[in-house]
């Protein structure tokens, strides 16, 4: 087996002057990532050194050689070609008169360059699957002067209208607008973060490859150094296998299947940080915290391991995962609560999380007040995972504020709720635009919330649930998959049959399908059931009635839910024979209103 291992900047992965192509071939899967893996590389862009690596491109050759068909490392090189792309696009709103004779030169300098990193001679420098690759000759086209084509109902498209709102501000009337100094320091940062391209001669090999980097057995990661680091303090003190004996304490906080979870570890290091030794508003960056906790334990020696192995049981607490790992014991209804929050990857702000768990281990704050503060943020996560605003990073550097605010006071059951609301609600998004939201396609923008949300709802106002009959509405089968999933009414597949394409569309059943795309992942076209496979692509009446003709109970839309009963809206079940557009967006309006009012935080 040969393989060449190249570290490469992604200014010659890019390059404005190679003619590389890279080709994603048949078997691969379409672009797949979701806003938070977007946010999660473009922060990491944006706030690490210069050099930071930013993961692995592993290539095939094939008989032209300038052309490799892409292994893994598809979603990230897709990703960066669009921050790319955002990055032209928003220099376009730059208006030139008003920069100076250098500012201009680079202007359009940078311009001409982004254009030849993204289009060689023999075409688009990333060769896509059919169905995006036609989104993104469409996006090209910026480059010609033409207008691009409307695919915002597309997960492609959707993806890059959030880039190019992630890279840039809004005015008071909801426009972007942008910096070209910004937008030069984005392009030098993106331009100098470094992939490592792996290339091999075929697909056995690089297969072998690629199950190699993602077995057990990897380079060294944060926990090995930060090991280091301690030992090399603890053992001036006391011997090594005491000092082996607190470290282990502090990673049987992290234990998951038998083997410590490294990214559990580097989130808690960093959270830790964040919460109880930084000082300014700033997150630490993963690469930056080797360095603080290295000068920690040389300035606060091997006792700093037991203020660690003390705030990691608490972080554990805030993941069900590892909750088991822990002494502690909360109240089942904080338990809940701080379930619900793990559920909305609202991961910015557990660094107020856990000062406040801190707080309420030092009585600084009682589970009364401490439960409205979590309720609080969970309202403030739902409504930022449909609105998909304000950024992680914004969210972040409030949280952080709101801690080092509250690092002053004593009694956080006076101030609490105040401290946090005044510091969040600044970036918060208003009903009105959550309403907007929720009267679009949510499902392609963050399911899990959808569910959450209705399962939220389900709980205020059904009564289907009973001392008879137990809430199994977050239990999971032996697959580890939820029982309860959402279930489109309007199915999803492509495939539409005739039946359907007749509901819908009656009068031009050629059109059925665009209006499929429109509505199908609308708020109103969802439900919850525990039968999804089993209601699947069938009709209406089918999906109604299931269950009945086996003997049993309704299990199907006529299941007893609340959730269910504005599916059929005044009419009885019987005469409820047909399910379309108008009905859709009724029940979008009906749920939407219950939701803005259930997730308020005022």
């Amino acid at each position: 087996m040969k393989i060449n291992p190249e570290s490469k900047p992604i200014s010659e992965i890019f390059s404005i002057e190679g003619r590389t192509i890279y080709n994603i071939p048949i078997y691969q899967r379409n672009y797949s990532w979701h806003e938070n893996n977007i946010e999660a590389l473009y922060n990491d862009v944006i706030n690490e050194d210069d050099g930071y690596y930013l993961g692995n491109l592993l290539v095939t050759s094939t008989e032209n050689p300038v052309e490799y068909n892409v292994v893994d490392g598809q979603q990230r090189l897709t990703t960066i070609a669009l921050l790319f792309l955002a990055i032209y696009e928003a220099l376009k709103d730059i208006n030139t008169p008003d920069l100076d004779h250098t500012d201009l030169k680079s202007f359009f300098s940078l311009q001409r360059d982004i254009e030849r990193k993204l289009i060689t001679a023999y075409g688009s420098r990333l060769r896509l699957l059919e169905s995006d690759q036609e989104i993104f000759e469409s996006y090209l086209k910026v480059f010609e002067d033409q207008e691009k084509g409307k695919y915002g109902h597309r997960t492609f498209g959707k993806r890059y209208k959030f880039i190019q709102e992630l890279i840039g501000e809004k005015d008071d009337e909801g426009k972007l607008i942008h910096n070209f100094k910004t937008l030069e320091y984005l392009y030098n940062k993106l331009n100098n973060v470094e992939l490592l391209r792996i290339t091999v001669n075929d697909l056995t090999d690089a297969y072998s490859v690629f199950t190699s980097l993602n077995a057990k057995g990897l380079p060294l990661t944060l926990i090995d150094l930060l090991k280091s680091y301690y030992l090399s303090e603890a053992v001036k003190e006391f011997s090594e296998k005491k000092a082996l004996e607190r470290w282990k304490d502090l990673i049987s906080m992290f234990m998951v299947n038998e083997e410590p979870n490294a990214t559990a570890v580097t989130q808690f290091l960093q959270n830790n940080y964040d919460a109880f030794e930084g000082e300014g508003n700033t997150s630490i960056t993963k690469k930056s915290s080797l360095r603080k906790y290295e000068q920690l334990f040389k300035i606060k020696g091997h006792y700093y391991m037991d203020v660690l192995i003390q705030n990691a049981e608490l972080f554990s607490m805030m993941v069900p995962r590892l909750r088991t790992n822990t002494s502690i014991s909360y109240s089942t209804k904080l338990i809940s609560i701080l379930d619900k929050l793990s559920k909305l990857d609202a991961s910015a702000v557990y660094p107020l999380v856990l000062k406040l768990l801190k707080s309420f281990s030092e009585s600084k704050i009682n589970e009364e007040n401490l439960i409205i503060i979590l309720n609080y943020l969970i309202n403030y996560y739902v409504r930022r995972n449909i609105v998909l605003k304000p950024k992680s990073s914004n969210i972040r550097a409030k949280a952080i504020q709101s801690v080092r605010i509250l690092n002053g006071v004593n009694n956080l059951n006076e101030t609490g709720i105040n401290v946090v609301k005044e510091n969040l609600n600044q970036i918060s998004v208003s009903d009105e635009e959550f309403n907007t939201s929720l009267n679009g396609s949510i499902y392609d923008t963050s399911p899990q919330t959808v569910r959450f949300m209705l399962i939220e709802i389900e709980r205020k106002y059904g009564k289907f649930f009973s001392k008879q009959i137990s809430d199994n509405l977050d239990d999971v089968n032996q697959n580890g998959q939820y029982i309860w999933t959402l279930e489109h009414i309007l199915p999803q597949s492509p495939n539409l049959t005739d039946d359907w394409k007749k509901m819908i569309s009656p009068e031009n059943v050629d059109y059925a399908e665009i209006l499929q795309k429109e509505n199908m992942h609308k708020l109103g076209n969802l439900t919850l059931t525990g039968y999804n496979s089993e209601l699947s692509n069938r009709d209406f009446v089918f999906k109604r009635d299931y269950g009945q003709s086996n003997g049993t109970s309704y299990l199907g839309l006529r299941t007893n839910l609340f959730i269910n009963e504005s599916i059929f809206n005044e009419s009885s079940f019987e005469t409820k024979n047909t399910w379309t557009v108008e009905d859709i967006n009724n029940r979008t309006a009906l749920l939407a209103r219950l939701i803005v009012e259930e997730f308020s935080i005022d």
